[in-house]
């Protein structure tokens, strides 16, 4: 048995603030970036990253649903995403160990769903956590009432856990309140990785071993969810 890589790809819409949420967990500038709405990333980025002593590899994604002036063609990029999920799935290589969907605070719900259903459910067949992270909401006075409000967009789909954050670099033109709301992204989205990342193994003879905790923890919500349902 030894450790594997632990991958950590991070998808979602052209413009959702992906490689900045990478700079924000890095606390540096490690992936290009856009300041429209246009995709900067054309084909996938590994950057490798210790936080808390722990290593990972985060991997920048080309952006979904682009238009023709995009850097990459809407079917061009879904293509780009799935050869890229099915490979790191394959025996072969180190597996994911988190999944994280970017998302900007005024996506369409089946935007969501679409992403959620292709990539996770049916290529990666929920054998890894899904997290979501919501950008956008810097204005907020309080960045965790956007999920209060808009968590039953989310019903149905079984997200380890969210972040509600702002994917801002700090500039010295910002007033305080951006950014303390800034650095608290930072925080939040280091622990998100920290606490979410599976810790794979690979076991000589067989495919990618899923780590028992998560298996427990998917089980635990499955029974949650039944008895819920039948308590109504």
């Amino acid at each position: 048995m030894r450790p594997r890589q632990r991958n950590v790809v991070i998808f979602g819409e052209t413009g959702s603030g992906k490689s900045s949420i990478i700079n924000t967990i890095a606390q540096k500038q490690l992936a290009k970036t856009s300041n429209d709405a246009h995709g900067c990333t054309s084909t996938a980025q590994h950057h490798p990253l210790e936080i808390s002593g722990q290593q990972f590899v985060l991997i920048d994604t080309v952006g979904l649903n682009l238009g023709a002036a995009d850097t990459v063609p809407a079917t061009k990029a879904e293509k780009q995403l799935k050869r890229l999920l099915c490979e790191l799935m394959s025996s072969r290589m180190d597996g994911i160990s988190l999944l994280v969907y970017c998302m900007y605070s005024t996506i369409a719900p089946h935007i969501l769903v679409k992403a959620y259903n292709k990539f996770y459910s049916e290529i990666c067949q929920r054998k890894v956590p899904i997290v979501i992270v919501i950008t956008g909401l810097e204005k907020e006075t309080r960045m965790e009432s956007w999920w209060d409000t808009n968590r039953e967009k989310f019903e149905g789909m079984d997200f380890a856990d969210h972040a509600c954050v702002t994917a801002l670099w700090e500039h010295p033109s910002f007033p305080d309140n951006i950014t303390r709301r800034i650095a608290e992204s930072g925080e939040i989205l280091r622990n998100l990785v920290l606490n979410k990342c599976l810790d794979l193994t690979v076991d000589d003879g067989s495919d990618l071993a899923v780590d028992k905790n998560w298996l427990k923890q998917i089980g635990g919500r499955i029974v949650k969810r039944r008895q819920m349902t039948n308590w109504k």
